[in-house]
């Protein structure tokens, strides 16, 4: 089980989501890295945006990984905790977009586990090459003056128009497990790990009747090749001293007891197979659960506690509760809080029609995309009327808009002087790109 079991719009240049028939090869090299066909369509399926050429995406996968080579050159790295929290991010997207799990898996023909393997070495490249930007271009804040001239170059047809967008913050309530529905699972994890001891079943039969984690349940179990880092610390440990070939005790981490088969070891990897039994709530748990949140919301809304105060001391969100838990819009590019009222989810689009700005709601059936179920309360913080964008009303948006183009401008200019230090191959087919012209300068 990795460190998280999964939202947006999350551009990853990875082959992984890449449709299995899709015929794969080399397009570049940027130092050892490699730029696949691949990773060009996937790059246009997350910019969505159908007219952006081949060429103008392998430019920026090329701006990329040349950012990534600066970033190992300059020791730039990223934590797991923020590998982690990216993944998490990503995973939920993608499972919202698709609308469940399984169809996801379906798509892409890989569990959830598999997905997660092959996606975190892209994701913490991403991460790297994205801090080097940030390193590099600092500097590239437009002053007042700078903004108020870039929309005033704007053609009046050209300005763009805003629909009705919203701020909102959650709480998110999720059921406590009883300790006697712990002790169910924990007995029936142990009659299965009898079972598999005493040679009665094997694991993969067992897994697919009754493992509770679905990505890897259809497969056996199995997980595939895993390294440090990418596991909670309980499974991590037990997968690494469990010896080739034998079953581990039993295992408790926070999503429940695991049995542990080791199949393999090699190069600091390790490729196991698991069952994973997971405490269930009951009618009582949920009873429970909207309770509490029926009295954290008539608190808020009585004046006798704070909503921040609450997020931070209730709320189960582990997306949005260290932001406050205001909900990011991960569809858009900028992953913004403020979100058009289209993109709202249509469960919350009639509450939050009702609502004014401040108000705090009553608990609302709640499901998470990875398959949690709970409760929240939301606060409507922003609302804003559809309307022609302005300085006074949209300021920080067009300064944003005024930033990406010094960044832009201060990106090429980087290229041009960062490309000479170093390898850059590209497949002769994308030699008379216009954009990567100055490559060959």
């Amino acid at each position: 089980m990795k460190h998280t079991l999964i939202l947006l719009l999350l551009t990853t240049s990875t082959a992984s989501f890449a449709q299995s028939n899709v015929l794969d090869k080399i397009i570049g090299h940027v130092n050892d890295q490699m730029i696949l066909y691949s990773d060009i369509q996937t790059q246009k399926i997350n910019e969505k945006d159908s007219c952006i050429s081949n060429c103008e995406v392998l430019k920026k996968l090329v701006i990329e990984k040349m950012l990534l080579a600066k970033a190992i050159k300059d020791s730039i790295t990223v934590s797991e905790e923020e590998v982690n929290n990216d993944m998490e991010r990503r995973m939920n997207y993608f499972i919202s977009a698709f609308g469940s799990q399984d169809k996801m898996e379906k798509y892409y023909g890989k569990t959830l586990s598999e997905l997660k393997v092959s996606f975190r070495e892209d994701i913490e490249h991403k991460l790297r090459a994205e801090r080097t930007k940030a390193k590099l271009f600092a500097s590239s804040q437009p002053s007042p003056k700078e903004v108020q001239d870039f929309f005033n170059e704007i053609p009046k047809s050209e300005i763009p128009y805003y629909n009705s967008e919203v701020q909102m913050a959650q709480i998110v309530f999720y059921p406590k497990i009883s300790r006697d529905n712990k002790r169910i699972a924990k007995e029936k994890a142990l009659k299965i790990l009898k079972a598999l001891l005493t040679k009665e079943s094997d694991m993969a039969t067992q897994a697919i009747l009754y493992s509770d984690d679905q990505g890897s349940a259809a497969n056996g179990g199995e997980l595939g090749w895993i390294k440090n880092g990418e596991m909670v610390p309980e499974f991590e440990q037990a997968s690494f001293s469990t010896p080739v070939g034998t079953i581990s005790e039993l295992v408790e981490t926070k999503y429940g007891y695991h049995i542990i088969q080791v199949l393999d070891k090699k190069n600091e990897k390790v490729r196991v197979r698991h069952i994973l039994i997971s405490p269930k709530s009951d009618d009582a748990d949920f009873t429970t659960t909207l309770s509490l949140a029926d009295s954290i919301s008539k608190k808020i809304n009585g004046g006798r506690l704070n909503f921040e105060k609450a997020v931070e001391t209730y709320s189960d969100d582990e997306i949005f509760k260290s932001n406050g838990g205001i909900i990011v819009n991960f569809r858009s590019q900028s992953r913004s809080s403020i979100i058009e009222i289209g993109d709202v989810e249509p469960s919350l689009t009639e509450i939050v029609n009702k609502m004014n700005v401040g108000d705090v709601s009553a608990p609302i059936p709640y499901s998470s995309p990875s398959g949690k179920v709970g409760y929240r309360v939301i606060k409507l913080l922003k609302e804003t009327s559809p309307h022609k964008a302005s300085l006074e009303t949209d300021y920080a948006k067009i300064k944003e808009m005024a930033m990406e183009k010094h960044r832009n401008q201060a990106t090429e200019n980087w290229f041009n002087t960062f490309k000479h230090l170093v390898f850059i191959k590209i497949d002769p087919e994308y030699k008379t790109c216009n954009e990567l012209q100055n490559l060959f300068n």
